[in-house]
């Protein structure tokens, strides 16, 4: 099983704009994410948001033609816990859209046991590619625009 962690692409000022969809680059670095993921043949079962408009339109950039659901508990300073026994659960490749610190904390948990075990050199639009096999997560991969 898989679990991808994706901290959402660059978005808007909130001065700019309070919803902070994402910006120009931010729709760039998503796209050329898109293009990477295909030709690495990635593909997921499911695809989850923390339903910020930001994290939204990443995950729906990210994988088109994807249906990407909202999930409670990924704003950014939400507990891995419910994710993390959701993720073990499930069997299935899952794809995260989320934020700072949430998608570093998450990864840090699946590697180490613990939400500040390990730091992750995540920025706007980055993937990471975590593994579960035999009851132990490893570090598959990780992109970064």
């Amino acid at each position: 099983m898989k679990l991808y962690l994706v901290q959402h692409a660059d978005a808007v000022a909130k001065t700019i704009d309070p919803s902070r969809p994402l910006s120009p680059k931010g729709q760039l670095d998503a796209a050329n994410m898109s293009t990477f993921l295909r030709l690495a043949n990635v593909h997921v079962d499911e695809v989850v948001h923390s339903g910020k408009l930001r994290a939204e339109q990443t995950a729906n950039a990210i994988l088109p033609g994807v249906v990407a659901e909202q999930m409670d508990g990924l704003s950014p300073n939400d507990n891995t816990d419910h994710l993390i026994l959701a993720a073990q659960a499930a069997k299935k490749d899952l794809m995260v859209v989320s934020h700072m610190p949430f998608v570093a904390k998450m990864a840090a948990r699946c590697l180490t046991a613990t939400e500040d075990g390990v730091t992750i050199a995540f920025k706007p639009g980055s993937v990471v590619c975590l593994e579960y096999i035999e009851g132990r997560w490893s570090l598959n991969w990780m992109m970064r625009p």
